[in-house]
């Protein structure tokens, strides 16, 4: 449960729905106690509208002010749950393949280079050859352009 304090945005909004229910509680009894049409049309002009327009803009500051700290909470989740993955990431593993060949990293149905940015973030990947690759069915990246193998 949320705990507002005290002359926050929430309280004004609050006060405002308040005293525009007031408004219309005093325009209905106004207008109640008047025979004839004419004389109940001032009041609603004067306090109907009004009491709408201080309820809908209570209620307004109210609904904003909840999603500003919906909004508060959640940026400090993210920031949290941001940190704490930056906090256990571990290093790459480095590529071993023969040496001379060029090597490249599957993906689901793509392989990479090793520094393409679709790939950076992640350390379950496989390194490979492209004919390597190219036998597994995966096809080119079309962001980093690996280089494709020599029977393809």
């Amino acid at each position: 449960m949320r705990t507002w304090a005290k002359g926050s945005p929430v309280t004004a909004g609050v006060v405002l729905a308040a005293i525009g229910v007031l408004a219309l509680f005093l325009a209905w009894n106004g207008a109640a106690g008047v025979d004839h049409v004419e004389g109940q049309i001032p009041y609603l002009i004067s306090g109907g509208l009004l009491g709408i327009s201080l309820v809908g803009a209570g209620l307004t500051i109210v609904n904003v002010q909840a999603r500003r700290q919906d909004n508060a909470e959640l940026l400090a989740k993210l920031e949290e749950l941001t940190e704490g993955l930056q906090g256990a990431g571990a290093p790459a593993p480095a590529l071993s393949l023969v040496p001379g060949a060029e090597a490249v990293v599957a993906g689901r149905s793509t392989y990479h280079l090793p520094s393409c940015r679709v790939v950076a973030e992640r350390h379950d990947l496989q390194p490979m050859t492209p004919a390597a690759a190219s036998e597994r069915g995966l096809s080119r990246c079309r962001l980093c352009k690996p280089p494709v193998s020599a029977t393809a």
